[in-house]
């Protein structure tokens, strides 16, 4: 005696009777298919989270405080500063380094304005105040 199913067969069963799987499972390069498969999704994935992190890097570096913005915006007028960003950096609420980036710092005139007038606004000793030129 013979049992015969009459149920309809799944989606799993219909995937494994395609032509397509067949060929494909009778290829001889199967595994390589498959690892190049893998390897793309890879990169697809770690590009895309590299991308993300780099892009919060960027987005974070370039926020500048309230305080910080207040130094900027009073340092620019110093005579020949030109365009000036600047970077407090603290410490349990005490001031620890700070940077003073600037158009016209390449001249010693404005780089020593610079200096002194980032410290004094501050309260902070000349020595922790660093002053740059830009690119």
């Amino acid at each position: 005696m013979q049992i015969e199913d009459n149920r309809n067969s799944g989606f799993w069963d219909r995937a494994k009777q395609s032509p397509a799987l067949k060929k494909l499972r009778e290829s001889k390069n199967i595994q390589i298919i498959a690892l190049i498969f893998i390897i793309a999704v890879g990169l697809i994935i770690y590009s895309s989270v590299m991308t993300a992190k780099s892009d919060a890097r960027d987005s974070s570096a370039s926020v500048m405080t309230a305080e910080e913005q207040r130094l900027s915006a009073a340092l620019s007028n110093i005579e020949g500063a030109g365009r000036v960003e600047t970077m407090i950096t603290s410490q349990r609420d005490v001031v620890v380094g700070v940077i003073v980036i600037a158009e016209g710092a390449d001249s010693i005139t404005v780089r020593l304005r610079l200096l002194d007038a980032a410290a004094t606004a501050l309260g902070v000793s000349k020595q922790i105040v660093n002053v740059y030129s830009h690119k």
